[in-house]
This record gives structure tokens, sequence and C-alpha cells, in this order.
């Protein structure tokens, strides 16, 4: 774990209300899939750090996204390039990646779907096949970096989705969810990844609980500290702390 003033490399508005930010973080450790960093606003009345899940992370570069959601994230939204912030990490217990792997499904719901793509990354170019299931409640975001996958998207507002440019893969034309797109399009896994509202989470698990599939989810919860100190991030049935013994559980293993 570091804790870094990174520089801003970039920092725009990809989808309404989600946000693209770049770092340079070229003296930050390597993450694996699925854990998180802290970013510290350095304001004295947004005390409190955010936690936010790494997307994507080369040599000297961290991309992280994140949605306008306070006044937090709404100040981080008004940073240039150039500006510097604070960060802690990488941070959690990310996803697990077992040898023998040969088909695997990674499904994201709205900002759950940064994590996806740190898996994506890992596996990429390995004898694996990769089926991706993204559900936006508008506009699509994100969807130009799983190339090479089975990418199939899916919006609560198909009009709205309609007006933009379709991604690679194929567009399930109705209202709905990831779940609706894995009902239609899921076949046999040997695992399944997962991101995103818990109410998705909740309705996956079932789904996988049905067909008998390993399921890991990563939990997105409020965090004070993200180091397991304050016991805030804590999640039923064993209260086990999400920001370090996850994020990422398997759904058997935690209520939804």
């Amino acid at each position: 774990m570091t804790h870094n003033a990174c520089k801003i490399v970039s920092n725009q508005e990809i989808a309404p209300d989600i946000f693209e930010i770049v770092l340079d973080t070229r003296d930050f450790p390597m993450s694996a899939p699925g854990q998180f960093v802290m970013i510290y606003l350095d304001r004295g009345e947004l005390l409190l750090p955010r936690p936010i899940s790494i997307c994507r992370q080369e040599k000297n570069i961290t991309l992280l996204v994140y949605k306008v959601a306070g006044n937090g994230t709404e100040y981080m939204s008004t940073l240039k390039s150039g500006d510097a912030l604070r960060i802690t990490g990488p941070l959690g217990n990310g996803f697990t990646i077992k040898e023998g792997l040969k088909k695997i499904a990674l499904i994201g719901g709205g900002i759950g779907i940064p994590p996806m793509v740190s898996i994506f990354d890992k596996l990429k170019g390995k004898d694996i096949e990769i089926d991706v299931f993204l559900g936006f409640k508008k506009e699509h975001f994100l969807t130009n970096l799983f190339s090479g996958a089975h990418l199939r998207v899916i919006s609560e507002d198909i009009d709205a989705f309609a007006k933009q440019p379709y991604p690679s893969g194929d567009v399930f034309a109705k209202s709905g969810n990831p779940i609706t797109l894995l009902a239609h399009y899921g076949a046999d896994y040997d695992e399944i990844y997962a991101c995103g509202p818990k109410p998705m989470l909740a309705a996956l698990s079932r789904y996988a609980e049905d067909k008998n599939v390993p399921l890991q989810v990563s939990l997105e919860e409020r965090m004070a500290c993200g180091i397991g100190v304050c016991m805030g991030c804590v999640t039923p049935p064993s209260y086990m702390k999400i920001c370090c013994v996850g994020p990422v559980f398997y759904s058997d293993k935690v209520d939804i």
C-alpha cells in the first residue's frame, strides 16, 4: 500500500455524471483486479476519503471511473490536468483468478463496470472464452475497453441508448439489466465475476445458485478509512469488513 500525491493527466465526462480520471502513478504499486484506492480531496468540508475501484492500470498511469453523487465527487469533477490528488492504495482483496478456466462471464452494472475492465485486462489474450454483459441507466461507456470479448449491452432507457453509436458486439434492444442479458445469452460458465447495484447482485446470486456456478461479487459500500479500522463497511452474516476482507467475496459467503 502506498500513499502518494498523483498528478492528474486528464479528467473528463464520458456519460451523464460519469467521469474518467487518469492519474500519473509511475511510483504506485501495481494492483490486482478488483482492488481500489482511497482518494483524499484535502478540503476541510470533505474530510473523509472516497473509495474508487481501479479500472485500468498500466506502467505509469491509472484509470479511475467515478459517478458524481455528492459534494466530494462533484468537486473531483472540477479538477483539471496538472492538479494533484492524494491517493492510498491499492487496497482490499480483489478477484480470485483460478487456473484452468475455459469460459467465464463478466457482469457489470453502471459504475460497477470498471472492475470488470481490470479482470478483462488480466485475462485477455489467454485461452479463455470471455462473455461480457453490461447494463446502463442510459448511455453506455467503457464498452471500447472490452475489445475481443463477446460483448452484450443493455440499457434501462433504450431511447437514450439508441442515440449512441452501438459498441461492437450484440445490443439486446430491450429495456432491462444485465440479468436480462444473461438469461437470454448465458451459457455454461466455470466462473462468474460481477459488480453493480445490490438488487442486480442479489438476482445474479440466485441465478448462479440455480445454475451451480461459482460467483464472485465486488461489493460497493461507503468507507471512512479503507483499511479495516473504523468498522463502517461490514457485511452480514459474519460482518466481515468489505474494505480489507473484500471488497470481493464469493456470493455464498455474504448476504446481498
